[in-house]
């Protein structure tokens, strides 16, 4: 990567890396210093590696997770959102952009600990301004911004309308998920290590991709409850959602966070 990023925008599934280009072309048309990074291509494709990601976000001072109804559980917008959440500071902001329908009270924790932002003209103006302010050290004048806002709303509106439909289905989710409670420390090796046993025939590249994935996890200061979501996801990739099911059940007790 040739240049400095300040805006990194995530994205997961076919809507939402159609939401997201729209994003990185028109927000440097209305603030010029806005310079959005996004990946290419679909990281659940295994195409998007988990180092390219860290360098990203080395100059980040803004992200934008590209939320629709069908990738809420996607792997690597919750991987995404912990990267992001751990450069938040007073100089840093981390929201997510609703489309597709989506409403407030559908974001979940732990993406519905960051600040959401519906797909309309008042709170996209707002997201805008809080990117104003955060990436550049002179900040376009409010009024001028205003007049740059209108100008480019009604573009940015008309590639919103001609959002394609679904390909995904989209599946009820529990407000609780399975591995709510559980002790990230105590499951990134006993939990993962148990599941591997269950199911012997793991493919050696799913393997590798769960190996990773707890490598960057051990070092991320973010919550555990993002960490054990995060995990609990890349865990039924490599074994299944009943491998992983079942060594809940006989692990759980084993794996509860312990009261302080």
């Amino acid at each position: 990567m040739s240049r400095s990023y300040n805006i990194f925008i995530s994205w997961s599934g076919a809507r939402s890396r159609w939401v997201a280009e729209v994003l990185r072309s028109w927000l440097p048309m209305v603030v010029q210093a806005a310079r959005p990074w996004m990946s290419e291509k679909d990281v659940d494709k295994g195409a998007r590696g988990l180092r390219q990601v860290d360098v990203a976000l080395n100059a980040i001072k803004v992200g934008i997770c590209c939320l629709t109804p069908e990738n809420l559980k996607a792997p690597w917008i919750l991987y995404e959102a912990g990267a992001l959440s751990k450069t938040i500071d007073d100089e840093t902001r981390l929201c997510t952009y609703l489309s597709a329908g989506l409403r407030y009270q559908d974001i979940e924790p732990p993406l519905g600990m960051f600040q959401a932002t519906r797909a309309e003209k008042d709170d996209t103006r707002r997201m805008v301004s809080a990117i104003n302010t955060a990436i550049s050290e002179e900040p376009v004048p409010e009024s001028h911004l205003d007049e740059i806002f209108e100008a480019m709303w009604p573009r940015f509106q008309t590639k919103l309308k001609s959002m394609p439909d679904a390909e995904e289905t989209v599946i009820e989710q529990p407000v609780e998920d399975e591995m709510d409670g559980i002790d990230y420390a105590k499951a990134a090796r006993g939990l993962t290590a148990y599941c591997l046993a269950l199911k012997e025939d793991v493919p050696d590249a799913k393997q590798e991709e769960l190996a990773t994935a707890v490598q960057k996890l051990d070092i991320m200061s973010i919550e555990n409850a993002f960490k054990v979501r995060i995990l609990g996801l890349f865990l039924k990739r490599a074994v299944g959602r009943e491998v992983l099911s079942t060594a809940l059940r006989e692990l759980r007790v084993h794996l509860r966070v312990e009261p302080q």
